[in-house]
């Protein structure tokens, strides 16, 4: 099977991942702050660290990082910055140590009159996902660098009518050369209008587009590979009462490669996000996605999410529920449950693969004082396959944080 064809597609399972930074809830509430600074350690010990289908490896990382950040109104705009660098070292397999970063920067601006937009600037460098589907597993370090910019403008912020456009470019690159194919620059902008027939609910509709350009031919290929994405969209914002909020998008569109025509896209695609919160001391997440790799693989639910551009499946549905739970005032309880299934095509020859995903985490957090806190966390993840292009794995993994955070 030629495997390393451009099959970019599905939802990223980074949920039950080891963070290059904080933990995500700990990032969410820190950016809320005017500004910090604070360190942190975390161990966490892998079952099957490289998600081998047999042959498990375990290990123990450790991972040490430095961030900071700052939230800032000024006047009618709101300027914010997230970063942390981070060293990890694994026990064993040393081979793979390596320095990572998350960098957020974000300005939400508006003027007097009609005009508001926003720009965001999301760029990390991680270990990739050893065994992703669509692509021979590698062993060896693969470390990935991704940026997302994007730049939006509407015009009507409170009209009953309003229009809003944008523009953004990715990029993604990778270490090992296996996964030279899988590099690519990305090009995407929108155009749309936007509908409040009242102050809880806001719909929307347009028009987007992605031109992608491959930086490597695929294996047993002289040329590189090209893809456009159109899409028709609607969607829609709802806030019922002060205790929920509901997003959703839905699209009807196509995908189309130049040489793997094999992995061609035609149908329909869309979110749907539902913040809960029922009392002060709880909060859930629930979100039903279905999205092709390119996109699901850059999906972030806040300021601080971790992403990944590994994703190789052609399409993937995929359901998640999250919550966080104030015990005390100083104790937080984190859940994560969430399942999936991909299906992923191989682009030249057409031979297709499918796999269903599950997975769970447990997380506890303790502020010891204002600036100290601890926590433990753990998770399982298993997936099962069938068809050259994944593998079946199971992970279990377990860890222990310490941060200090001054601000």
């Amino acid at each position: 099977m030629n495997a390393r064809r451009r099959n970019q597609h599905g939802v990223a399972l980074a949920a039950l991942s080891c963070a290059l930074a904080a933990p995500a809830a700990v990032w969410a509430q820190e950016a809320q702050r005017p500004w910090y600074v604070g360190l942190t350690q975390d161990f966490t010990h892998y079952s099957n660290v490289l998600q081998l289908p047999t042959g498990e490896i375990s290990d123990t990382i450790s991972t040490t990082t430095l961030r900071g950040g700052v939230n800032a109104n000024l006047g009618r705009q709101r300027l914010y910055a997230n970063a942390a660098l981070n060293h990890q070292r694994y026990s064993d397999l040393s081979e793979r140590n390596n320095d990572g970063y998350v960098v957020g920067l974000g300005l939400d601006w508006q003027t007097i009159e009609r005009l508001s937009g926003s720009l965001k600037l999301d760029s990390q460098r991680r270990q990739a996902d050893f065994n992703v589907g669509g692509i021979v597993p590698v062993t060896v370090s693969n470390i990935e660098r991704s940026d997302d910019l994007g730049f939006r403008v509407r015009f009507g912020v409170a009209s009953l009518v309003g229009l809003e456009a944008g523009v953004g470019h990715r990029r993604v690159n990778f270490s090992a050369p296996e996964y030279a194919a899988q590099e690519y620059k990305q090009d995407n902008a929108s155009v749309g209008v936007v509908y409040r027939p009242s102050g809880i609910l806001s719909l929307s509709g347009g028009v987007a587009g992605a031109d992608t350009r491959f930086l490597a031919p695929a294996a047993g290929q002289t040329d590189r590979d090209r893809s456009n994405r159109r899409d028709v969209y609607i969607g829609a914002e709802w806030v019922p009462t002060g205790a929920s909020t509901v997003n959703a998008r839905l699209a009807v569109g196509k995908l189309e490669y130049d040489l793997a025509t094999a992995a061609d896209y035609d149908g329909v695609t869309g979110a749907l996000t539902w913040i809960w919160k029922p009392t002060g001391r709880l909060t859930t997440t629930t979100s039903l996605s279905r999205d092709t790799g390119q996109e699901s693989g850059f999906l972030r639910q806040g300021d601080g999410t971790v992403l990944t551009a590994t994703d190789l499946s052609q399409v993937t549905n995929r359901l998640g529920v999250s919550g966080q739970y104030e015990l005390t005032g100083k104790i937080g309880l984190t859940g994560e449950l969430f399942a999936s299934r991909r299906t992923l095509v191989d682009g030249f020859t057409g031979v297709a693969s499918r796999d269903r995903a599950t997975g769970v985490a447990l997380g506890l957090r303790w502020a010891v004082t204002r600036t100290i806190a601890l926590g433990c966390n753990v998770a399982r993840e298993s997936r099962s396959a069938s068809g050259p292009g994944s593998t079946d794995y199971d992970n279990d993994r377990y860890g222990c944080f310490g941060s200090v955070t001054l601000d």
